[in-house]
Order: C-alpha cells, then sequence, then structure tokens
C-alpha cells in the first residue's frame, strides 16, 4: 500500500515552496519537479526521489520549520486545493520553458546576502522567467 501519493508529494513541496506566489508560480514550481524528473537532475526520476533528495527543495530540508506544518495542510485550505490544482496541471503547462532551476532572489539576498554560486554558474541567464517572487532558469 502505497501511503502518500505522487500527487500528494508534489501538492505539498508546492505549498511548500509556492503557497504564497500567484496560481502560475505555483504550477511553475510544478513543472520544475516534473523537469527534473524528466532529466534525472538531482532524481531518481520519481516524485519522492526529486522533492526528498536532499537540499534541492527547501520545505523538505530539517531546518525548514514550515516542513512538519505542511504535512498537517488540509485539502479544504483554499490554498492547499490551489496547489493540488497546480500540480496537476503542471503536467501540460510550460509557463518556464524547461527551468530546472528557481529561487527567489531577494529572500536568498535577505537571509544569504548573496546568490547562490549555482545560479551564476549551473543556470542559463537567457532562459529566466520571473513569475512573482521565483526567477527560474534551464541549465546552462
Amino acid at each position: 500500500m502505497r501511503l502518500i501519493s505522487d500527487a500528494a508529494l508534489g501538492a505539498i513541496t508546492i505549498f511548500q515552496e509556492a503557497r504564497n506566489q500567484p496560481y502560475e508560480g505555483k504550477c511553475a514550481v510544478g513543472e520544475v519537479i516534473r523537469e527534473r524528473m524528466r532529466q534525472r537532475f538531482f532524481s531518481d526520476g520519481t516524485v519522492a526521489g526529486t522533492v526528498c533528495r536532499a537540499y534541492q527543495f527547501s520545505g523538505w530540508n530539517s531546518a525548514d520549520p514550515n516542513r512538519v506544518p505542511s504535512l498537517c495542510a488540509d485539502d479544504k485550505d483554499p490554498v492547499v486545493q490551489e496547489c493540488v490544482r497546480a500540480w496537476h496541471n503542471s503536467a501540460q503547462t510550460n509557463l518556464v520553458k524547461g527551468a530546472i532551476f528557481y529561487l527567489n532572489p531577494q529572500a536568498v539576498l535577505k537571509s544569504e546576502g548573496r546568490l547562490p554560486k549555482w545560479w551564476s554558474s549551473d543556470a542559463d541567464p537567457a532562459s529566466e522567467v520571473v513569475i512573482g517572487d521565483h526567477a527560474f532558469r534551464k541549465k546552462r
């Protein structure tokens, strides 16, 4: 018996990463998960093996204060319902054109004081798409 479905893992990850973003931003995070699975980029090709890979989706990191509360999210919550819808719709959307990287530049600069090295070395700035507070990029 499978206790946590791919749809639940995808929706929870979208909730963790983009719950305060517009609907398109939620779909975009879903697209990144799916593209990483397709490319097997820090992924074994499964939803669980993609979103739960260490340090790939910050909402699953042990230090994230929202990790446990996200697992208690109520499916009657309109934001959770939107995250579920975004996960399903992200299989058909193409908002970020195959991006596998994303971040919230303002939040990262505020907490870290600089953008991560991988953002400038591995992510292609020419492919950048900005949706809400997140910037999305393809691999160079």
